[in-house]
């Protein structure tokens, strides 16, 4: 991790022209910065004294002094010295400096003495200073300081606020050094607000407790609480602390209650305070099923007010609240629960179930386990187990998710239980490696439930169906279910079948229909999944994932990125388990613009989340993919590890998409080693995807054998393009078509709208087009291999296309914006190809490349 550097402006350079402008402009006596603790007032105005050569007068407003006459200037001036004369000496001052006029920084104005204020407004209004102060915005109807002056235009005013997201990201980056994952981004966006001093405090809290691991140049969460440091609380005191007394108290008992109905706000004689906080954004007016209601705005100082509270004044506030009549959602329920709780109210077992169980439904993961360890175990019903069992897993528990899972077996009142934990079980692999639960395990209750029956009214499903489900599944898994079980694939749809175990039917659905090339009836089918109460975990997170996956598919990238940016929880174990699948997929996201850098550095953080979470079906399409990206930007090294990391997954048949990460590994291999093998392999793929009715897998193949190989079959890709509906299918029949009438005006169409995600195929397409023989057809394709040889040299398109910039005369870094890719990848590039060529330097390639007879 790298020390953060005050220096590094992220996301300012407008108010930085802004301050810039003003001290130039003759018209302007200087401008002043606001903005709230934290957004980089200080930074902003030490940034712009720094330009200015760091001679000139700095002072800084202090709360201690602020009632010394001229305390701020103590540094410059003896205050104890002739007082009669201090006015004086301090005009001499500021006079003093060679510029015309002089300027004057002075940071924190609102805390300046009363002296030091009236002088330097009297110089900045007379034109005597330039002035550049910065200061925290009013509170209330309070006057601005210099509002006047800024009225008049004697001073410009800029304010700053939160950081735009990009800049955000860029500045986490900056501070961690490497990849960061969404994980990290979201929740560092949640805690800080994108305030940049906030998120220091943060990243630094978070390094020190050793809540963000480095993962192979990768930065994860573990899961675990994110908190604040004493330093952090301090700020967001300050900041309470400047609210009127009503106010403040009207926010406690909003953020201790998740929602206050409006009659209780105004019994409670806080009413007018609480529409005051409305107004400002603090607190939400809500509608809330009978009645209106002030509800929290979940944020880092929500909880800080949570903790802060005086345990006395927080038991008061509670019995109140409680002993109110109002209709609470069950968001609110669920924070009165833990607030009784953390006051020393009783709270009964059941209302803690339900409040946990609310938890684990909401995401709110953390929450719920603080609740749920309230309650014994013993105590717990089967239903309860199953909810609390499925929960360890999902943020990272697994044995004693396991072993509470076998517990809701043990318990089963019903087939239910019993198939949804089954589905759990046999969906997320961990039948491989764990003693706790075994196939046996659910014979024996599916065998019990026989014999005695189930233990309430709702039987769930009968006991032979659901025995005769379970021993399909065990042996066929997910990725292998056939068209021709037709009662299963009925199951899925059958609004009384078990919700886990329909969730997993319906996904395993939508992916054959993806494979198929049928996309419409995938989002069809995870369409009608999205009603699931369950909206948490690994599956809504596949859920999430292929229902972008779909949405690119069918050309709508904005809907697919807005999915991938929905946040259903501010939990920090959802942020985790929630970023690999992320990552995962805007790697697809950004390979489809051909933002080939971040699609790297997505597909690398991916790999590293899903593996410290240990969401074992999505590990083969993430580590193809970042084997795929990286072959595609030439780091054959990154290739390499992905490809260890991928042959040594566990066998498994409930690999997400397993047969597409099959394809594109192959891909990378044939790429990387140049070797005919991995292209037999790929066309063995291919044969197997055209026999299974898998349209869309055989049109990537095809796509992908003309990319690398030049191969082609024009009539196979016509008939792909009449039975599929994807992205894939639609290339592949716009290709064919062209390569079957030789229409060059259709292949520098196809050429330009692959340009920047698929160079390399733009770039056959041309050749063609200018007469070359860029690829074969099938029957000729034997002992293609991938690139482009002559005379004995063979380099590959990237490495082409970057030769034909060399030679232009750009630099590395220009290459690398001209291709989006990083400095790096197009160096990497360059030595590989100066060692193709027998050459050492950029004004050798030309000569090279013609000596060798190697066209542009």
């Amino acid at each position: 991790m790298s020390e953060f550097a005050d220096a590094a402006m992220f996301g300012r350079d407008d108010e930085i022209t802004a301050v810039e402008d003003a001290l130039r402009n003759t018209s302007s006596a200087g401008i002043v910065i606001e903005g709230e603790m934290g957004t980089g007032k200080t930074a902003l105005a030490r940034e712009i004294h720094r330009r200015r050569g760091a001679a000139e007068i700095w002072v800084r407003g202090d709360r201690v002094l602020r009632s010394v006459p001229y305390g701020a200037f103590g540094l410059y001036l003896d205050l104890n010295a002739e007082p009669a004369d201090l006015l004086n000496r301090l005009v001499v001052l500021v006079r003093s400096s060679d510029e015309s006029p002089p300027a004057v920084f002075v940071d924190d104005g609102h805390d300046l003495d009363s002296s030091s204020l009236g002088t330097i407004w009297q110089l900045a209004n007379d034109g005597d200073i330039n002035l550049v102060i910065t200061q925290r915005p009013p509170v209330d109807d309070r006057p601005r300081l210099f509002g006047d002056l800024i009225a008049d235009g004697v001073l410009d005013h800029v304010v700053l606020g939160p950081l735009d997201r990009p800049d955000f990201d860029r500045m986490v980056e900056h501070y961690l050094g490497g990849i960061v994952s969404r994980g990290v981004l979201d929740v560092a966006d949640f805690q800080s607000g994108r305030v940049p001093g906030t998120l220091v405090e943060l990243l630094r809290y978070a390094n020190r407790t050793g809540r963000l691991l480095d993962r192979r140049g990768a930065w994860v969460l573990d899961g675990l609480d994110i908190d604040f440091d004493q330093r952090a609380r301090d700020v967001t005191r300050v900041q309470l602390a400047s609210l009127p007394q009503q106010q403040r108290e009207a926010l406690e008992l909003v953020d201790l209650a998740g929602e206050v109905d409006v009659a209780a706000m105004l019994a409670a004689g806080r009413g007018e305070a609480a529409d005051a906080l409305a107004s400002s954004g603090n607190i939400r007016l809500v509608r809330n099923r009978m009645s209106r209601a002030y509800a929290t705005v979940e944020n880092h100082r929500a909880e800080t007010v949570r903790m802060n509270v005086p345990l006395g004044r927080s038991r008061e506030m509670y019995e109140f609240i409680d002993g109110f009549d109002d209709s609470p959602s069950d968001w609110a329920r669920m924070l009165r629960a833990e607030w009784g709780l953390s006051c020393g109210a009783r709270i009964s077992s059941d209302a803690l179930v339900r409040a946990g169980r609310t938890a684990i439904r909401l995401g709110e993961w953390q929450r719920a386990q603080r609740i749920l360890q309230t309650v014994p175990v013993d105590d717990l019903r089967a239903h309860e187990l199953l909810d609390l069992g499925w929960l360890y897993c999902e943020i990272n528990e697994m044995p004693i998710g396991l072993d509470v899972l076998a517990q809701a077996v043990e318990k089963a009142c019903c087939t239910d239980v019993v198939l949804d934990v089954f589905s759990a079980w046999v969906f997320c692999g961990f039948h491989r490696d764990t003693p706790l639960l075994r196939v046996d395990d659910f014979r024996v209750a599916l065998s019990r439930l026989a014999a005695s029956g189930p233990l309430h009214d709702s039987a769930g499903a009968d006991v032979g169906q659901a025995s005769e489900l379970i021993e399909v599944l065990y042996t066929n898994q997910w990725a292998e279910l056939s068209d021709d079980v037709e009662t299963i694939r009925a199951w899925a749809a059958d609004v009384q079948a078990p919700e886990i175990l329909r969730l997993c039917l319906g996904i395993a659905s939508a992916v054959r229909a993806i494979e198929r090339g049928r996309n419409a009836e995938a989002l069809e089918t995870l369409d009608d999944l999205h009603s699931s109460r369950h909206r948490f975990g690994i599956l809504f997170l596949l859920h999430s994932v292929l229902r972008a996956r779909v949405l690119v598919e069918l050309g709508r990238d904005d809907e697919a990125g807005a999915v991938l940016d929905v946040h259903i929880s501010n939990d920090l174990a959802y942020f985790a388990s929630k970023s690999g699948p992320t990552d995962l997929g805007w790697t697809r996201l950004h390979l489809e613009h051909g933002r080939m850098d971040l699609a790297m550095r997505s597909s690398s953080a991916a790999v590293e989340a899903l593996d410290y979470w240990n969401q074992t079906p999505f590990l083969a399409i993430a580590l193809a993919e970042a084997q795929h990206v990286s072959a595609l930007a030439g780091d054959t090294a990154a290739a390499d590890a992905f490809d260890v990391r991928y042959r040594r997954l566990p066998p498994s048949k409930s690999y997400v998409e397993g047969r597409r990460a099959e394809v594109l590994r192959t891909v990378a291999r044939a790429k990387v080693t140049g070797n005919d093998h991995h292209l037999t392999t790929l066309r063995e793929l291919l044969a197997s995807a055209e026999n299974d009715g898998a349209h869309q897998l055989a049109a990537t193949i095809r796509i992908e054998l003309f990319r690398h190989s030049g191969e082609y079959d024009v009539e196979a890709m016509l008939r792909l393009s009449e039975v599929g509906t994807g992205r894939e299918c639609r290339l592949v029949g716009q290709l064919g078509s062209a390569l079957r009438a030789r229409d060059k005006e259709a292949l520098e169409t196809v050429a330009g709208s692959v340009d920047t995600r698929m160079p390399d195929m733009a770039e056959r397409c041309r050749i063609i087009v200018n007469g070359g023989d860029a690829g074969r057809s099938a029957a000729s394709a034997a002992g293609i291999q991938a690139g482009h040889a002559v005379g004995g040299v063979s380099l590959t398109s990237r490495e082409r296309q970057i030769s034909r910039l060399i030679v232009a005369g750009m630099t590395n870094a220009e290459i690398a914006d001209e291709l989006g890719v990083a400095v790096r990848t197009v160096e990497g590039h360059t030595y590989r190809m100066y060692r193709k060529l027998d050459i050492s330097s950029r004004d050798q390639v030309a000569d090279a490349l013609g000596h060798m007879q190697i066209g542009f």
